[in-house]
């Protein structure tokens, strides 16, 4: 019982039902751990349906029919004879410095969100007219604006945006996807694994220009000086040259959070990363 009291000061996710809008980058899934792995602690087992490789989510326990707590955060890594394999890593983003931290473990039956907030997003585009362009191509999205992200990255005193300020950004606004506008394609990304969820032909290539930097925003032309990055030791002020970069890994940061190691995971192959 009284390990109990300690858990009602954790958020109640009572949106975590199984009901959800539709949402063109996948609809929230919920499924049951159905195993542990034998050979490490940091890896379990669920229902593949139609889940992809470095799709993030939350392991929630349940700890009667109205209270629940999330015990993990998690990503899918491999995907084989329908099970999908998930690494996961205790989630501390509600700790309170006044009360005890529980130390839960994931286990088995405990219930795994994946996609909860694809339908809240943070738009990447080159200019204006492709911003407005995507925008109106998926009216089912609650698309957050770049001012949220500019105005974060000048705070920050980041001259180009890496992995780890998406994640951030995306963390304090409840957003689970970034929309990349990258050569002639849409890309949305997981935004906490940045792995590829869907892509599109909906744009074309913005002129050279017009294009803004780092992306659109209404920061405005006039305060683009602050955005300067280099680039294989050459200084690059190219919109589709940074961010086509950013998205295949070649741009690293020194991100050590459980989503840095995952992403790091994808792009090396690493298999002991935990």
């Amino acid at each position: 019982m009284k390990y109990l009291k300690l858990l009602k000061y954790l958020v109640v996710f009572s949106f975590f039902g199984t009901f959800s809008l539709a949402s063109p980058f996948g609809n929230k899934i919920i499924v049951p751990i159905i195993a542990l792995d034998k050979d490490s602690a940091h890896y379990a087992y669920v229902p593949a349906f139609d889940l992809k490789v470095g799709e993030s989510g939350e392991i929630i326990r349940w700890f009667d029919r109205e209270h629940s707590g999330i015990v993990a955060k998690a990503a899918v890594i491999e995907i084989q004879d329908n099970r999908a394999k998930i690494a996961f890593e205790p989630f501390v983003g509600l700790e309170q410095s006044a009360f005890p931290t529980p130390t839960l473990t994931p286990q088995k039956n405990d219930e795994v969100i994946f996609r909860s907030f694809n339908d809240r997003a943070f738009l990447i585009a080159p200019t204006q007219d492709i911003y407005e362009k995507i925008k109106a191509a998926y009216p089912e999205i609650t698309w957050l604006h770049p001012d949220l992200f500019a105005a974060y990255l000048m705070d920050v005193g980041h001259t180009a945006p890496v992995r780890g300020d998406f994640r951030k950004i995306c963390t304090q606004y409840a957003a689970g996807i970034v929309y990349m506008v990258n050569l002639n394609e849409g890309q949305a990304l997981d935004c906490q694994t940045f792995r590829m969820i869907k892509k599109d032909y909906i744009t074309g290539r913005a002129p050279v220009e017009e294009r803004m930097l780092p992306f659109f925003s209404r920061i405005g032309r006039g305060n683009q000086e602050w955005f300067s990055y280099l680039f294989n030791d050459a200084k690059t002020q190219d919109y589709y040259i940074y961010f086509d970069a950013l998205v295949k890994g070649e741009i690293r940061d020194e991100d050590a959070t459980f989503f840095g190691r995952i992403t790091n995971y994808f792009l090396d192959g690493i298999k002991d990363i935990f």
